[in-house]
């Protein structure tokens, strides 16, 4: 069984369709690298899958549990449940400006865990695993683009999610720190950390991915492995596509 399953998902803006019959499936260990012009509904689907917006309808199941069926969520409790165990990295950072990084960490970790003693001994090892224990104490402020992903990608680890969206999550950065960035998600996936990544890097998709989403116009437009959609593609739009963005 999938460990995420997503099936004829709809969603509109008012009258705009934006996600048309989107399913696809992510088994446990797999990096889903999703790529696509801008608008064509990839950033949405994250959202969605999120619970940052409301589906029109469709299923998606979770460990075989359904977070959305036909449309309809469960009741509170089971949503909550279902949503921690997910994490999502967004390309703004999302960080609190006025809390170190350490505090960027644990608060929110612990105001969303009851009961949780471990968040100062979970933040120091995930501020080591990114690089960045030596900036516990500094504010964002401090920080470059690049360290303040790592230090959001740190923070959506502390829940020990079993699946991790990437929302473009280099795409506010300069190709400098894009690399610092993409380093820690090569080692994620080589961790074997399920993913599904929105991106504009098609190296880390290349590379990195177990499989490739080419999106468009709210559909996947094809999907297979990344020696299928950067070598053959079967799609004339993916091949028109991955001939305008550089790789």
């Amino acid at each position: 069984m999938a460990f995420l399953e997503v099936r004829k998902l709809k969603k509109s803006f008012d009258s705009l369709p934006v996600l048309r019959d989107v399913s696809f499936t992510v088994d446990q260990g797999d990096v889903i690298a999703i790529i696509g012009a801008s608008g064509s509904g990839k950033s949405t689907l994250l959202r969605c899958l999120i619970d940052l917006e409301t589906v029109d309808g469709g299923w998606v199941t979770i460990g075989g549990e359904p977070l959305i069926a036909g449309g309809k969520y469960p009741d509170p409790r089971t949503r909550r449940a279902l949503l921690g165990r997910m994490g999502m990295v967004f390309q703004g950072f999302n960080l609190f400006p006025h809390m170190t990084v350490a505090q960027n960490l644990i608060l929110p970790y612990e105001m969303t865990t009851p009961g949780a003693r471990d968040g100062r001994e979970k933040c120091r090892q995930l501020l080591e695993k990114v690089g960045l224990l030596d900036k516990a104490e500094v504010y964002p402020g401090k920080l470059s683009g690049g360290q303040k992903q790592r230090v959001a990608i740190a923070r959506a680890l502390m829940k020990s999610p079993e699946i991790m969206l990437f929302d473009e999550p280099t795409s506010a950065l300069d190709p400098l720190l894009t690399g610092e960035v993409l380093v820690i998600m090569r080692r994620l996936a080589e961790e074997r950390m399920t993913m599904l990544v929105v991106t504009h890097e098609m190296s880390f998709a290349r590379d990195a991915a177990t499989r490739v989403l080419f999106m468009k116009d709210g559909t996947i437009a094809e999907e297979g492995s990344p020696a299928e959609i950067f070598t053959a593609p079967k799609n004339p739009e993916t091949a028109a596509f991955l001939g305008s963005v550089p790789r």
